[in-house]
């Protein structure tokens, strides 16, 4: 019987490269459950070092202090949050986040920044001194075009400094590779301990790459349930409206023919039949903006037809009832304040007008988020697109009534670049740069930003 024989070096670099790959995969398993970061805690922090660590994150030392020379000096500043993977769930929880890291720096005098969030090696960023949408495209530019965290928030940082010169286009450009390659080794043991890197890439770096697409899967089945939701939101508001076209067309029909009224009753039916058509090809959430803005169209026509039908004055070109867009066009503009939030005046129709002014509570849309139902101006920022759609139309009325709010928040700079301006505004139509607020009154289209279409999210 012939014996097959190993060489020593070469079997024992092999194995403890396996063992050592084995390693690597265990070492990159998110944690079960990483406890939700305090923004208060990052921004108090990030005053005295605009790079914040948290206990857990998997960034060495090495990697912590080219980024922290990176962003250093930066103007504006960028701040950069550095957590333990799986902190951050989905692009919707950063969006939060970075909300009210936003607001807290914002009151404490930081007008104009860019927040960059490493949830592990998963980079999502939002700015309000760039245009809605900028942030985090530059952030899935410098993922694709870097294999390391280092170079990637390096080039990240170069990027956002190309945006705020105007270069725009060239910030959110992808292009070169993703990282260089290292030299071949030579000499002695160099075929042993090629053998030993070579296993060590298929078994630690393999492992690392099956894990980030099992990373990519997860958060594109999150999104694909959050506009699964908003789009079931959406359907219903469809429903309803044609259900309203129903009851109103035997008193239609009583009319006599060639009346104006039959001018808004082809506008109220062509509105619905948009948005029918519109809402089965949609294939993002922003493309729900072009949805609900037909309906709006549609229920201002509607409500001319009741009017005419009841002898009625025609009524005021308003913004839809605030409270639910639902009721039509308001009436006339009420007091009110969110929970914990300011009073403001808020567009009502004249049901909720009244409910709010004799005390009650006004007939609020809500929708489910995560088996809860909750009122959809604090349903998160895949509903962007879906309040856009209803109110961008009419100035700056968004920004006054939602101050204070979830959407409130993120829309003053760090709002609609999340899931709405950031696909089409932004860079459909051209990109430049404009200021933005920290969720004290911009507007949706106007300025700053949550990101590109998922806040980023790319990983290394």
């Amino acid at each position: 019987m012939t014996t097959t024989k190993f060489a020593p070096g070469r079997l024992g670099a092999a194995i403890a490269a396996m063992f050592a790959g084995l390693l690597a995969i265990l070492m990159t398993a998110p944690p079960a459950h990483a406890a939700a970061p305090d923004p208060d805690t990052i921004v108090s922090a990030w005053a005295q070092d605009p790079l914040y660590v948290e206990s857990g994150s998997p960034l060495t030392g090495a990697e912590q202090s080219a980024i922290r020379d990176s962003i250093k000096g930066a103007n504006p500043p960028i701040y950069v949050a550095a957590l333990p993977d799986g902190t951050v769930t989905s692009g919707s929880a950063a969006g939060e986040l970075m909300t009210k890291m936003g607001t807290q720096l914002k009151s404490g005098g930081t007008e104009k920044a860019t927040i960059a969030l490493l949830d592990g090696k998963t980079l999502f960023a939002a700015s309000n001194s760039l245009r809605g949408g900028v942030a985090g495209r530059i952030a899935n530019a410098a993922v694709a075009s870097n294999s390391d965290v280092a170079s990637g928030m390096q080039d990240f940082v170069r990027r956002v400094e190309l945006a705020e010169s105007g270069k725009t286009r060239e910030a959110v450009s992808v292009g070169g590779s993703r990282g260089s390659e290292g030299s071949s080794s030579g000499g002695g043991s160099g075929a042993g301990v090629l053998v030993g890197i070579l296993v060590l890439a298929l078994a630690g770096g393999g492992g690392l790459f099956l894990y980030s697409r099992k990373k990519k899967k997860e958060r594109e089945a999150r999104e694909a349930a959050e506009l699964a939701a908003v789009k079931q939101t959406v359907d219903e508001d469809v429903t309803k409206f044609g259900e309203e076209i129903t009851a109103l067309d035997m008193d239609v029909k009583m009319l006599a023919d060639g009346g104006d009224h039959q001018d808004d009753w082809a506008r109220a039916l062509d509105s619905y039949e948009r948005a029918k058509v519109e809402l089965e090809a949609v294939k993002r959430p922003d493309e729900l903006r072009g949805v609900t803005t037909a309906l709006e169209e549609g229920r201002y026509a509607l409500a001319c037809v009741k009017a005419r039908v009841n002898h009625l004055p025609l009524p005021e070109r308003r913004s839809p009832c605030f409270f639910n867009p639902q009721h039509g066009p308001s009436v006339r503009d009420v007091r009110w304040a969110p929970p914990g939030g300011a009073v403001r005046d808020v567009p009502a129709c004249a049901a909720d007008a009244e409910a709010i002014e004799r005390g009650f509570e006004p007939q609020t849309r809500e929708v489910m988020v995560n088996g809860q139902r909750r009122p959809y101006y604090d349903a998160g920022p895949a509903y962007q697109p879906y309040a856009y759609g209803y109110y961008g139309g009419f100035g700056d009325v968004m920004s006054g009534m939602l101050v204070g709010t979830m959407l409130g928040s993120m829309m003053g700079g760090w709002g609609m670049g999340g899931y709405g301006m950031g696909y089409g505004a932004g860079y459909q139509e051209g990109v430049s740069d404009a200021g933005g607020d920290w969720g004290g009154g911009g507007d949706f289209g106007g300025g700053g930003d949550w990101g590109g279409g998922d806040f980023g999210g790319g990983d290394w």
